[in-house]
């Protein structure tokens, strides 16, 4: 378990994080970089993915506010590289302190489209109705 998670991620979410995988391919969802390299050449080639899977409304935000959502549902997910899932992560902290316009903001300034913010809380809310 990673420091600070306070819940463990089963099964579930592993399916759900291979699904995004597989829904984004070989390139990022948010900027369309390669998140699929060949290291080496001839026979000596290795595969390489880099990519991460970003919780689009932060997990612990959703358990707390969002009682009994399916925080891993496929709309709440992205694809995204590394660097950029950690760009993504640090603008996480505008919505544990109740911004939710600079939260909106900081997604914006990084090229990540809203609609996919949008799409992401009505699927959480719905998946908390049933």
């Amino acid at each position: 378990m990673r420091s600070g998670r306070k819940y463990h991620r089963g099964r579930y979410w592993i399916q759900q994080r291979d699904a995004a995988f597989t829904r984004a391919g070989e390139s990022c969802e948010v900027t369309g970089e390669p998140l699929f390299f060949a290291l080496g050449s001839g026979l000596a080639v290795k595969e390489v993915w880099k990519r991460a899977c970003h919780h689009i409304l932060a997990e612990r935000w959703v358990r707390s506010f969002v009682k009994g959502a399916d925080v891993h549902i496929l709309e709440n997910l992205v694809t995204v590289t590394p660097n950029l899932h950690s760009r993504l992560t640090h603008a996480e902290n505008k919505l544990f302190r109740a911004d939710w316009i600079g939260y909106r903001s900081a997604l914006n300034q990084l090229g990540f489209p809203l609609e996919m913010l949008d799409r992401a809380m009505r699927a959480i809310c719905a998946s908390a109705k049933k």
